[in-house]
């Protein structure tokens, strides 16, 4: 769907004649006006290339979620009923490999407390089962007896692909038919989720392809789910450009391997309706590249999901801000209007937004920590509501 450029212009220009009368209102209020105009002047004066498909899908919606932090079973239930209640009907969690098999290959016993490893992720799938929610696995991080001696950190691949192909094997057969999806492994067109080294695409394709037919053995009905790559412009040890990490992956015949094509819509320092996809700047229209890419090498029938989305609103005072910033009135109102705008992307069938709560405030001085729906005490933020509300009306 095509900005509404002329009725964001007339918004525009009267919200300019309210900034005076804003000017004797709350900071919050003027710092919101200042980074929306911005934002709609930006989606009404730049080219706009859009492939979008008017009015024929609707989206689910799916929300990242960290509940093996949360050490009581009572906090995991709040999470998801809170979630089940605002319209989310499906759940990303994380299941790392190195808290699976901690200190040796088959080994998955908690070296503190002595009980099975895999406990607080049965009681996770457990309750999203009891809500009828659906889940996505997210399977990465190396324990470190898979590592090669000089591995910064689990992040990087193991040395042995046939220890993690056993691992994945593992989740799918004590998950089946009670887990929907596994996703292999978490951006690694960055180095710094690839363990410090070098993006490597055909690496990554060898990783996914064991992944997939362990998956695809194990449970037949479970989908998989490439790692969503992370939007980026850069291209060089440190980070690949997205576009040209997938093609090196098609290239390497990865196609076979996946169900699902995964992405990270981020709208960064942009609104959801900015039309760029040019190189200037990442905005929340890259998946349409993305979808462009697919066409050119044959892989139209898959969907894509969007594995994480969402607007950040970290204080100004913080000293890194990689992520943009809008406030949390902001926050709430482009996320509707993400989810809005996607349903004219039939393709993008899930959106997953980044993330639900972290279960203490450890990182709250991380300009990531700010991206959450709620605080580690279930302080629920206005984008909460604002997501219940929209789901209401579907």
């Amino acid at each position: 769907m095509q900005a509404p450029r002329g009725g964001w212009l007339a918004a525009g220009l009267a919200s300019m004649v309210l900034i005076g009368l804003l000017s004797l209102a709350s900071g919050t209020a003027l710092d919101s006006l200042g980074i929306d105009l911005r934002h709609r002047w930006i989606a009404l004066t730049a080219p706009d290339r859009s492939v979008d498909e008017p009015g024929q899908s609707r989206p689910r919606i799916g929300m990242n979620v960290f509940l093996e932090q949360e050490v009581e079973p009572d906090k995991r239930q709040l999470s998801l009923d809170l979630l089940h209640a605002a319209g989310v009907t499906w759940i990303r969690q994380e299941l790392p490999w190195e808290q699976i098999e901690p200190t040796a290959k088959g080994l998955m016993v908690d070296p503190k407390f002595g009980d099975s490893t895999w406990s607080k992720f049965d009681d996770i799938v457990d309750r999203a089962h009891v809500l009828g929610m659906s889940v996505v696995l997210r399977l990465d991080t190396s324990p470190r007896w898979a590592l090669a001696p000089d591995a910064v950190d689990g992040l990087a691949p193991p040395v042995r692909y046939e220890d993690y192909w056993d691992f994945v094997q593992q989740a799918a057969e004590r998950y089946r038919g009670r887990v929907q999806a596994y996703q292999v492994w978490n951006e690694p067109n960055l180095s710094i989720e690839w363990g410090g080294q070098a993006p490597d695409p055909v690496g990554y394709a060898r990783l996914l392809a064991g992944a997939a037919e362990r998956i695809r053995r194990a449970d037949p009905t479970a989908q998989v789910v490439i790692a969503a790559l992370a939007p980026t412009l850069t291209e060089n040890d440190q980070a690949l450009n997205e576009l040209i990490y997938l093609q090196r992956l098609y290239g390497a015949n990865a196609a076979g391997s996946f169900d699902v094509l995964a992405l990270q819509a981020y709208g960064l320092r942009g609104g959801p309706d900015d039309p760029r996809t040019d190189p200037t700047d990442v905005t929340f229209s890259r998946p349409q590249l993305v979808r462009e890419l697919m066409i050119r090498n044959g892989d139209a029938a898959k969907p894509i999901w969007a594995t994480e989305m969402g607007w950040n609103v970290n204080p100004p005072q913080l000293p890194e801000q990689r992520f943009g910033r809008v406030t949390p009135t902001l926050q709430a109102r482009y996320l509707v209007r993400a989810f809005e705008r996607m349903q004219d992307w039939p393709w993008l069938q899930v959106g997953y937004v980044w993330f639900w709560k972290r279960a203490d405030e450890q990182n709250r001085e991380q300009d990531w920590f700010w991206f959450r729906l709620a605080d580690p005490d279930f302080t629920l933020q206005p984008v909460y509501y604002a997501l219940r509300d929209y789901a209401a009306t579907r």
